[in-house]
Formats: C-alpha cells, sequence, structure tokens
C-alpha cells in the first residue's frame, strides 16, 4: 500500500497548541532539560503568529514540522535576505517515510519563491540535508575549560533596554557581518541553559547562558584590550564553560593563548543558496553566533 503524500501548509493557532507539545517533548522535556521552546524563543514560537512554521499534515494529523526565521544578513558589501530553519521534526511513528524530506523540499521553493538570498541551519546529521542540495560549511569551533572553585559570589543579569543598546552600537562598529537584531533576539534561550547573562566591561561585552553549574558563552565582542577582565570573570564563574565562537577573531585568538581550553572545530552549519547572487557567497567566512540561531 503507498502512503498518501503529506500535505504541506502554514501552521495555524490550532496546530499550534497541538505541535508545541510534540516539540517540547522531543527537544526539551525528552532529554531532561527545563524551559518550554515556547519560552526559549519567543520571536519563533508565538501563538498568535504561528506562520512562520511549516507543517507536514498525513490524514489530518501532523507527521513533520519545522520554522523558519527570516533575518537580514548585514555585510560590508551588501544586505542579505536570509532565513534560518530549525526545529525540524518528525512524528516517531512516521519516520522513515519521507515526509520531513517533502517538507525541507517545500519550505525550500517557498523561500526561493519568495525572494530570499539563502537559508542556513546548524545539523548533527547532516547527511539528510546534504541529498536536499545544502553545502555543510563551518567557521565556528568549540572550546572547554573547568573551574575547580567557581566564585558564587558574582552575579550577572540578562540584557536591559538599555544594554541592548549599547550593545548594537558595539556591534555596528565590531561585527561588520552580522544578523540584524530585535530586543527578542535578547530574550533567546537555547538548550541546555536556564538563564541569560550579560558581563559588561566599558567597551567590550559578553553573553552567556547558564544552568548555574555551566556556562555556554554566545558572543563576545568589543575592544581587544578589555577582553583579559572580561575572560577573568567568565573563567571563575562557571564548573564548565563552553565557548562557541568564530576562528580566527579577536576574542577566539586571545582565548587559544590561555591555558586550559581544549578546542574542536565546529560541523553544524549548513548553506543553501536561493538566489543567483548568493552562490557566490562566502559562506565559508560567515559565522553566525549562537543567540541569533534557532
Amino acid at each position: 500500500m503507498v502512503a498518501p503524500a503529506p500535505t504541506i501548509a502554514s501552521c495555524s493557532v490550532r496546530d499550534f497548541d497541538a505541535l508545541l507539545p510534540l516539540l517540547d517533548q522531543e527537544f526539551i522535556f525528552g532529554k531532561d532539560r527545563q524551559l518550554s521552546l515556547q519560552q526559549r524563543f519567543p520571536a519563533i514560537l508565538d501563538r498568535h503568529h504561528p506562520q512562520n512554521i511549516l507543517l507536514a499534515s498525513v490524514e489530518g494529523s501532523i507527521a513533520s514540522a519545522l520554522a523558519t526565521k527570516p533575518f537580514v544578513w548585514v555585510t560590508p558589501e551588501r544586505r542579505w535576505r536570509a532565513a534560518m530553519i530549525g526545529m525540524v521534526y518528525t512524528r516517531p511513528q512516521l519516520r522513515g517515510r519521507g515526509t520531513a524530506s517533502a517538507l525541507m523540499r517545500a519550505t525550500q521553493a517557498k523561500l526561493a519563491q519568495e525572494s530570499f538570498d539563502f537559508a542556513v541551519l546548524w545539523a548533527a546529521q547532516p547527511d539528510f540535508y546534504a541529498r536536499l542540495g545544502w553545502s555543510g560549511i563551518d567557521c565556528g569551533t568549540l572550546g572547554r575549560v573547568h573551574t575547580t572553585s567557581p566564585d558564587p559570589i558574582q552575579s550577572a543579569l540578562p540584557p536591559g533596554a538599555a544594554d541592548i543598546a549599547w550593545i548594537e552600537a558595539l556591534r555596528t562598529q565590531y561585527a561588520p557581518e552580522r544578523a540584524e537584531r530585535t530586543y527578542k533576539t535578547y530574550a533567546t534561550l537555547l538548550p541546555h541553559a536556564q538563564r541569560l547573562e550579560l558581563l559588561r566591561g566599558d567597551a567590550a561585552y559578553a553573553i552567556a547562558g547558564t544552568d548555574d553549574n555551566q556556562g555556554y558563552l554566545y558572543e563576545v565582542l568589543g575592544d581587544a584590550a578589555e577582553l583579559p577582565a572580561l575572560w577573568a570573570r567568565l573563567a571563575t564563574r562557571y564548573h564548565t564553560l563552553y565557548l562557541n565562537l568564530r576562528r580566527g577573531t579577536p576574542a577566539q585568538s586571545f582565548l587559544s593563548a590561555q591555558r586550559g581550553i581544549t578546542w574542536q572545530a565546529q560541523r553544524l552549519a549548513m548553506w543553501l543558496p536561493l538566489a543567483a547572487r548568493a552562490r557566490g557567497a562566502r559562506f565559508g567566512d560567515w559565522y553566525v553566533p549562537f543567540l541569533d540561531r534557532i
């Protein structure tokens, strides 16, 4: 018996209410994590505006789903209209039947039709996406360092409105290639973190997620002269700190000279040119910080 072809459509409010528990079980609670994806990605999982979520349904039930995040990628030569793809999900009992592939192909065609220049995603299993035309190109690196006696007295708060305006001014100066952000970007909280922290200097900053014992450095940017002071605070704050950085930046070069950090190349980013002008894009030089991702 031939399986029925899935129906591809944008998510409705009713669909959203059925989908969110499935996504939370797959990506959060089923992995012993806390905080719903809706709390972690409020700009993406907006119940009142769920149209950026696409569904593949079979016989009236959700079979596969994914979320898209349109964004503007700024480079010295131009502004690119781009989209991220994430939260790719298929019901366990329906895996291997091609519904996710059909949904991805429909999403790629939709983005191209809507004049997006390129799309990007991050995948631990790249072969699936490679078969759909994606290329794995990642200039990121992951560092890891342990602290024997973190300082429990230190405190740091999430970025506030004044902090965000200050950060955006620094990004314009120090990040010539960057994703444009909104205030909701600074509410993003990737697993495994449970809250966001800003460590602020005079002309440099670090943003990290934390679950109290572990820290996840999402971004460090600004005046290189302030990096030693920022690192002194980061290095004594968490039992284990994971550093997510682009290779060769001033921050990564400085941290590479510090003792106790082990590094490994990242192989998660995958890119798909959608417009002719993006076929020669410098994907190998572009790094999207974790704070911007889904």
